[in-house]
């Protein structure tokens, strides 16, 4: 995937179903290799995301993926519940 000539930010809700933690994972890949990680940071991310989204016990899993700096953070909150993980990006 090309990289980005900026960083931003993304929102994805998604149902707690398991049938969409792989949505969350894919696209928090994607969005970690937009914004200018190596693939296999961004896939690792994505595997975070996933093991995230399993421990959400709501209805729906908010997720907020913020790029600042050199680090690219994904926020996952449901209910009460809230985990993050994140990864490095290159200057």
């Amino acid at each position: 995937m090309p990289e980005s000539p900026h960083r931003g930010d993304l929102r994805l809700s998604i149902p707690s179903d398991v049938t969409f933690h792989a949505v969350a994972r894919d696209v928090a890949a994607r969005f970690a290799e937009y914004s200018g990680a190596a693939s296999d940071v961004a896939a690792k991310l994505g595997e975070a995301v996933e093991r995230i989204a399993a421990h959400m016990r709501g209805k729906n899993i908010e997720f907020a993926m913020e790029s600042r700096g050199r680090q690219l953070t994904v926020r996952a909150s449901s209910g009460s519940a809230s985990e993050e993980t994140s990864c490095p990006l290159p200057d």
